[in-house]
């Protein structure tokens, strides 16, 4: 009898936790389907106003460091001609070798700092821009209540629907956070 009463008691809260979790299942709102949003960083880092106003710097950089490589060869190359002269002597030849070694090693130099320079300043810019859109991204999946975003390129995912890419959006909020 105790035995009976004790498996009465088991089936009377076995059924209360069903009806609880099926009484429960029914008041709340009903969940949309899962999906997983995207962004595609690169687009935002190219086609943003920030980005393209990186872009632009960072080639106005290299177009000056070409010109100023383009004069230290024209002075490298005019000292190879003035030592092709006969008429040099032996210590102005020995003065101007010296002179060109010192100029190509410059050249060198500079050809290094140059590009140094600008992967530093393309590395700086992008890591602003990256560090700005990653708390758009999250301030905007917690107001949209949105579950998952992703970067579409780092994700590994190969396909997926054009309706959860929120590219634009994050450019246009990006775009106007950064106008302020």
């Amino acid at each position: 009898m105790d035995r009976f009463i004790k498996l009465l008691i088991l089936f009377a809260v076995l059924c209360g936790v069903a009806f609880g979790a099926e009484a429960k299942k029914e008041s709340s709102p009903p969940q949309p389907p899962f999906a997983i949003y995207y962004v595609d960083m690169q687009r935002v880092i190219n086609e943003s106003g920030k980005g393209r106003q990186a872009k632009s710097l960072l080639e106005s950089k290299i177009a000056t460091a070409k010109k100023k490589i383009k004069q230290m060869e024209q002075e490298i190359n005019k000292l190879k001609e003035e030592l092709k002269s006969p008429v040099l002597s032996n210590q102005a030849r020995a003065e101007k070798e010296t002179k060109l070694q010192q100029k190509i090693r410059d050249l060198r130099r500079f050809r290094q700092d140059a590009q140094i320079e600008i992967v530093n300043l393309e590395k700086q810019y992008t890591a602003e821009i990256i560090n700005d859109v990653v708390k758009i991204i999250r301030d905007y999946r917690e107001k949209k209540g949105i579950p998952v975003i992703v970067e579409i390129r780092e994700s590994g995912i190969i396909a997926a629907d054009p309706k959860y890419d929120l590219t634009d959006t994050i450019i246009k909020l990006y775009d106007k956070q950064t106008e302020q």
